[in-house]
């Protein structure tokens, strides 16, 4: 019997995970602990990345289980005792080489159903019509091109759906009756020409995914591309796919007036539900940045550009940081991808340094207010404040600017970025300076977003904050259409290598461009 299934056994533990190339090793010699199935006291178990090829019948012995994860294993088949699991909440079976499944009508309890990365080319006619708690359901990265026992399961409780990278050539109008809390449905990456008009009437879905579909209507298509998914919802819910019977009515009615020019007003559909984000060349009024070697080392990438008329007055200060926060734990992964700054622009003096320095060498002005200190001691005086909330709360891990430290103490040289003063503005991925912070009179912003894995990681949380900056409303706002719509005005900002040769000019043609914003994009 192995340690860990002993310990479980003696200790009567409600958790078993037995993962990584440790397991693997053991399950390549002997296989796996059949005892494992004897733990009827379990209601966690997790046996993942560890080339597991075969599951027993006994798995139906552990009639506890709440959760149960095999993923990344590469199991081909799941016993029927599968069925047996009636108190089963969470079912993993991702980056398997499945293509099939038992019965599970009787998980009555089920709410998280994952089966992405295997090979089913149908979903499986396997009662799920039953597992009326089922609000999750992953089957990305197969070969689905049939998913109509889902369509059809009335599941009033399911509110994400991902199908993205799969074989789909179609999607059942029935899902507007059968899914209708659905909140977030993800169809990117599939073979749809068109979807169904009523998806358009789905009136809780707030988050719809359909690029990389070879859709026939180019406004759709278009949309797709460039528009949130309320005004995608909108146009789908009018021009969407209404069936044969439909078509075949048009097609018999011979002398109905048609449109002069029907893809016009298509295009006036979508211009009059879009809001802009208007880009400009770059300014020879606006401060560049020179990159320097000693950061190539460190922290090599950044972008920057400009925001011209930001309106942060009244609560939309507060919105925009609380907007950076979001975006930090999101899209930069903890800054661990990405680190966004904004500095006021007429705080900013030009021309900027990009490099790195001795913590010994440079100090920083804390956001917090006081004079300005060395890095070092700021880092270790966070360090130490950290510690000290550790213990206050309680808890093993720090959070806030605390958990961002560990990024630039492995290195002997912290990045900065120095105005033409040689003045510290900001110190990635830790904090802005307070020389340059932004207050409710700002009207222009410099952003500048570093990153130390790659160009487009920084790229991808520029965009990604100024269409969110566009959806707050922290732009202009334009009367040109009805209603009004909002704009915000964008100017490019250029990074330089030592030498002043161009490294990168932001945002450029191939920027801005998203699966799911909110704006059309203009660029002049």
């Amino acid at each position: 019997m192995w340690l860990e299934v002993e310990t479980a056994e003696k200790e009567k533990r409600r958790e078993l995970v037995l993962t990584g190339k440790l397991i693997q090793g053991r399950i390549l010699e002997t296989g796996l602990d059949q005892n494992i199935f004897n733990l009827v006291n379990l209601n966690f178990l997790d046996i993942s990345d560890a080339g597991l090829d075969y599951v027993p019948v006994t798995l139906g012995n552990l009639h506890n289980l709440t959760n149960l994860v095999f993923k990344g294993n590469g199991l081909t088949s799941i016993p029927e005792s599968l069925g047996n699991l009636t108190k089963l909440k969470l079912l993993d079976l991702s980056k398997n080489q499945l293509s099939s499944l038992p019965n599970i009508s009787g998980l009555e309890q089920l709410s998280t159903l994952n089966l992405s990365l295997n090979k089913f080319k149908q979903f499986p006619d396997m009662g799920v019509e039953n597992c009326s708690k089922l609000a999750i359901v992953d089957l990305s990265v197969n070969d689905l091109t049939d998913i109509s026992p889902l369509e059809s399961a009335s599941l009033e409780h399911l509110a994400e759906v991902n199908l993205s990278r799969n074989e789909l050539t179609r999607l059942d109008g029935c899902i507007k009756e059968t899914w209708p809390g659905i909140k977030k449905l993800d169809l990117a990456d599939n073979k749809l020409n068109s979807v169904p008009a009523q998806m358009g009437e789905l009136s809780k879905l707030k988050d719809l995914h359909l690029g990389g579909n070879p859709l026939t209507d180019n406004r759709l298509k278009k949309m797709a591309a460039q528009k949130s998914t309320k005004s995608v919802l909108e146009y789908i819910r009018q021009h969407g796919d209404t069936g044969s019977q439909e078509k075949s009515e048009l097609k018999g009615t011979k002398k109905k007036k048609k449109s002069k020019n029907p893809e016009k007003e298509k295009e006036e559909v979508v211009d009059a539900l879009c809001d802009r984000l208007t880009v400009i060349n770059v300014s020879e009024r606006s401060p560049e940045i020179y990159t320097q070697p000693p950061v190539l080392a460190v922290r090599p990438y950044i972008v920057i550009c400009f925001v011209r008329n930001i309106n942060l007055q009244g609560d939309n200060l507060r919105k925009f940081l609380q907007l950076q926060t979001k975006l930090h734990k999101g899209i930069c992964a903890n800054r661990t991808q990405a680190t966004i700054a904004t500095h006021d622009l007429a705080a900013v003096k030009g021309p900027l340094k990009y490099t790195a320095q001795d913590p010994d060498s440079f100090h920083v002005a804390p956001l917090t207010g006081g004079e300005p200190i060395l890095a070092s001691k700021f880092v270790t005086s966070l360090r130490a404040e950290a510690e000290a909330l550790r213990k206050e709360k309680k808890r093993s891990q720090v959070s806030g600017i605390h958990q961002y430290l560990p990024m630039v103490e492995r290195f002997a040289q912290y990045p900065c970025v120095l105005d033409a003063e040689g003045t510290v503005i900001s110190f990635p991925p830790v904090t802005n300076s307070a020389v340059t912070r932004l207050s409710s009179e700002t009207r222009d912003l410099l952003v500048e977003v570093t990153s130390g894995t790659k160009l487009a990681d920084a790229k991808s949380a520029a965009d990604a904050l100024l269409r969110e900056m566009l959806e707050l409303g922290l732009g202009e706002s334009s009367e040109d259409g009805q209603p009004p719509v909002r704009v915000l005005t964008v100017e490019q900002g250029r990074v330089l290598d030592e030498e002043g040769g161009l490294k990168v000019t932001y945002p450029s043609k191939t920027d801005l461009v998203y699966d799911k914003p909110g704006f059309s994009i203009v660029r002049t």
